[in-house]
Order: structure tokens, then sequence, then C-alpha cells
């Protein structure tokens, strides 16, 4: 048999000589640039362990550095960095160093940069100064904000402290009067709003809480601007702003639906809102109400007739909801006399109709015409604007609102409603814009308004005209004669001139509606007013 092939015998492993070592460690090391153990193996090199990988080992000391090890799995040795400074002790051990401070720098070489479609090829940075923002952000709202002031005046806290005084004993009246206040902030008047009483306690009596009555005093002051705060209060039953400088009164007084006494006597107003009516009807909250004296507008005939008056009102602003008194009631009520031409206007506040109310800064008295109720005077490019005079004249009017009327209430939400009309400066720019901003800025800082037809919120009022109406103090008895109830009214006239007050309207529809036909010269003769002056 013959002998099996057999395999040949390997060579003997080559001798690796000291010069090819300690080439290939230099070129490691220039490689990797990292030192290299003492002892090569014909495997790969050896591994590098932490201390964390024993869970045993107590190394998580506070201030004490990791140990690191090297070597395989079953023959580990620290490195020797790591010895060295285990043999020197924890105490002797220097301190860590302290990582370098972050400096927050913008790079020219992050991307895209101020519109540019390619990067800058560029190592070096700077810091650019934040671009400054036309309308700062601010957290604060719009209406307190605009008021907001870093100091108050010594008037101010005074005010105060009277305010804080009365919220902390419970006392329901607030005499801020012959301080000499020019102005008063929102945050000084706020507290009120929530001041609560304390009850009585009695023997033998039941333990009951009741509403505030909240009398706020403000008179003998120099107040030119009507407190927005106040309309915040609830239960505010008293208000005095008597001899102040007042201009004008805020629609949003209405809000305040337990007011049983107002007193603006002695101001500078030229009109009332229109919506104060509410408060003085046939069984409203108002009982007693000062106007005298005012340079009120007034009427420039002396006599007129009231014919249609009623047929007016109802046609305009709906049928009015009669309010049943229960046995006897005492307030204030009006009767319409008289009603101006109406002023047409546009988004920019330009007169487009031939009357006109008098300028504000006007010194005198100002009288104006009347207009008969069955009579509405239009501009002459009224037809434009597709007036309607329908069966249903309320409902028939309203449309959506104006392009600029949103274009306001999107600018009222604004941080900073201070410098609206001061950006409206630049080139291009309609040179009404900036006056028409600042009126809306100044309704929506009074607590808005709503179109006295339509019941819509605008901030751009395009129509406008006043009633004259005689307000009278009215009491209202039942009478209960053979199981039937009998309502007996009696009024008196609290004033010999008729008062005026505004209305305004959202758009050219918004605007009186005219009686349903005129009245003979007889019947006009046995239905004229004479005005007592």
């Amino acid at each position: 048999m013959a002998d099996e092939p057999s395999l040949p015998t390997l060579p003997p492993p080559l001798a690796t000589s000291s010069a090819v070592m300690s080439f290939l460690g230099d070129r490691r090391k220039r490689a990797r640039g990292m030192n290299t153990p003492s002892s090569l193996s014909t495997s790969s090199d050896p591994a590098v362990f932490s201390s964390d990988d024993d869970p045993a080992l107590d190394n998580y000391v506070y201030g004490r550095r990791k140990k690191r090890y090297v070597g395989t799995w079953y023959d580990q040795h620290p490195a020797s960095s790591d010895s060295a400074d285990s043999a020197m002790g924890d105490d002797m051990r220097p301190p860590l160093p302290k990582p370098p401070k972050r400096q927050f720098r913008r790079q020219l070489d992050s991307g895209v940069y101020l519109g540019l479609e390619v990067s800058t090829d560029t190592d070096e940075s700077f810091d650019l100064e934040p671009r400054a923002a036309k309308l700062p952000l601010s957290a604060k709202p719009p209406l307190l904000q605009s008021v907001a002031r870093t100091r108050l005046s010594l008037e101010e806290v005074e005010a105060q402290r009277i305010i804080q005084s009365c919220v902390d004993t419970g006392k329901e009246e607030v005499d801020l009067s012959d301080l000499r206040l020019q102005s008063i902030a929102n945050g000084i008047l706020e507290p009120l709003s929530e001041l609560t009483p304390i009850p009585t306690i009695a023997k033998d009596v039941a333990f009951e809480q009741k509403d505030p009555s909240i009398k706020l005093f403000l008179g003998n002051n120099s107040l030119r601007q009507f407190p927005l705060a106040i309309l915040g209060i609830e239960y505010l039953t008293v208000l005095s702003l008597r001899a102040n400088c007042l201009t004008e009164i805020p629609p949003a007084i209405a809000l305040l639906k337990n007011l049983q006494t107002l007193n603006v006597a002695q101001n500078s107003l030229r009109f009332l809102p229109a919506e104060l009516l509410d408060l003085m009807k046939k069984g409203g909250p108002l009982c007693s109400f000062q106007f005298h004296p005012n340079p009120f507008y007034q009427p420039q005939e002396l006599s007129y007739c009231r014919w249609g008056a009623a047929d007016y009102e109802e046609r305009t602003f709906s049928p009015n909801s009669e309010v049943e008194v229960e046995s006897i009631w005492t307030g204030i009520t009006t009767t319409l006399q008289a009603r101006t031409p109406v002023q047409f206007s546009d988004s920019a506040r330009r007169i487009c109709s031939d009357f006109c109310f008098p300028p504000e800064n006007t010194p005198v008295r100002e009288q104006l015409v009347q207009e008969d109720f069955w009579e509405v005077a239009v501009p002459k490019d009224a037809a434009s604007r597709s007036l309607t005079q329908g069966p249903d004249p309320v409902m028939s009017r309203r449309g959506p609102p104006s392009l600029f009327e949103v274009a306001l209430r999107a600018a009222m939400r604004a941080p900073e409603l201070d410098e609206l009309s001061s950006l409206l400066v630049d080139e291009g720019i309609p040179p009404h814009l900036p006056a028409a901003v600042d009126r809306a800025v100044q309704i929506h800082r009074m607590g808005g308004q709503t179109c006295c037809v339509c019941q819509r919120r605008m901030l751009s009022p395009v129509t406008e005209w006043i009633e004259f109406r005689e307000v009278q103090r009215t009491s209202v008895k039942l009478i209960e004669r053979g199981g039937t109830r009998t309502e007996v009214e009696q009024s008196t006239r609290m004033a010999a001139n008729w008062v005026p007050f505004v209305r305004r309207g959202c758009s050219w529809n918004c605007i009186p509606y005219k009686a349903r036909e005129p009245p003979s010269s007889e019947e006009r003769t046995r239905l004229l007013v004479m005005p007592v002056s």
C-alpha cells in the first residue's frame, strides 16, 4: 500500500527585528496621535476599560476621577497615568481643570445668512447686535399697558392708600375728592372690584352675606379722561365725577348695571353717550342724575314739531321692552324731542355730508340745526352705497364689516398701541391714516363701542347724529281697583334745556329711519314744541 500524501511542514514564523518594531511604533504614533503599549501582540491592541464597567468598584465619589485600566479582560492593570494619581492619593491629587466658559457667537459660515444663497467661507466670528423691533413685545394686556406707569404721583399714592384702607376694612364709601388728581392709573382702582363688606353679626340674628354697595367719589379733581377701571367695578352704585375736566363719557358706562346715582356736573361735556339711555328708562336702576352745568349742544330753532318721534324710535331701534313695576318705582327717564341731521363720513373721517358737528375746541356753546323725523338728508354719492329703506330696517341694514374696520381690529391686538400712529409716517402712507388710527385707539381704550342700529362692535363709526331729550324724574305706582291693576305715572322735568345724546353707526345703512308719513299743516301746528330756555 502506497504511502498517503502528507501536508508540507509550515515555515517558521518570521522574526521581527527591533528596527521594524520601532518603525511600526513611530508610524502608529504619527497616524493615531496616541501612545502605544510597550509590548505588541499578534492580535488587536489591548482594550481600555473604565471603572464604570465594574459596579463593585467604589469610584463614584464626588471629586474623584474615574480609573482607567488596560489589558485583556482576564489580565487588567491600571493605566500609567491613573496609577500615578492613585499613588499620590486623593488629598494630593491636583484639582480638575474648569471647563472653558461658552461664548455665544454667530458663525457666518453656518448656513444661509441674511438672504444669501451661498455660505461665506470664513473662520472669523463676531457678535451682532439684535435688530430693534418696531413693535416691542410685551406680556401685559393692551388696555392696561397703555396707561401703566412705573412711577406714581404723590396724589395717586394718596389715592392708593385710601383705597387699600377701604378694602382692608370693608368700607364701601371711597372718598377720593379734593386730591388734585390729574389722572389715576387703572391698577389703583382695580382693588375696588374685590371689596367685600364686613357683615353685621348680632345675637339671635341669622348671618347673611350680601353684595357690596360701593360708592366712589372723585369730585373736585382735574381728571381729563374717564378712569376705565371704574367699568370693572360690578357693584358700583354711586359715582361722582363732579367738577373735573372730562370732555367725553365712554359708551361702555352702560356696563354699570347697578349704578343708581351719577353726577357729571361741572365738566366740559358737549354731549352724553346714547348707551346711557339703557339705564334711564322705566324700571331702570338709575334714580339720581346730575348733569348741569355743562357746555352741552343746544337746538338752533326755538320751536319744533316732534310728530313721528315714537315711530322713528320704533322703526330704527326696534320696540323697547317694557319693564313691569311691581308696586312703586322712582327713577330717571327721558322723552325724545328733536333730532339733528346725520353726519356722514368715510373711513378716513372725511365729512361727506352738508351737516357736520362743530370742532371740539370751540369755546362757545354751539347750536345745532334740527331735522324732521319724517326726513333723512343723505350725501349726493349715497346711491353708490345702496342705502336700504326696506320694511324691516334693522335686519336689512346689517352687512359685513369694511376692510378698514377689520384692519383696525387686528391693529388693536398689537402690544404697544401708543406707537401705531408714529409708525404710519413713512413715504407712501396716506396722511389721513394716523388720525383715524388714533381715534380707533381712543375708542378701544374707552371699552369699545357698538353700533346703535345693528348692535355690532365697531372702531370706526361713519354715521353720527344727536338726539335732544328731556330728562325727567318719573314715579310709577300700581293701584288695584276692582281686581285690576292700574299704573299711575307722574313725571317732573329736571332741567329747562334739552340734553344731547349722540348716536353712532358702523355703516351708511345704519341711519335714522324715517317716519311713515308727514303730518298735515294743522296737525304740525297743534304738535309744536316750545323748548324753555
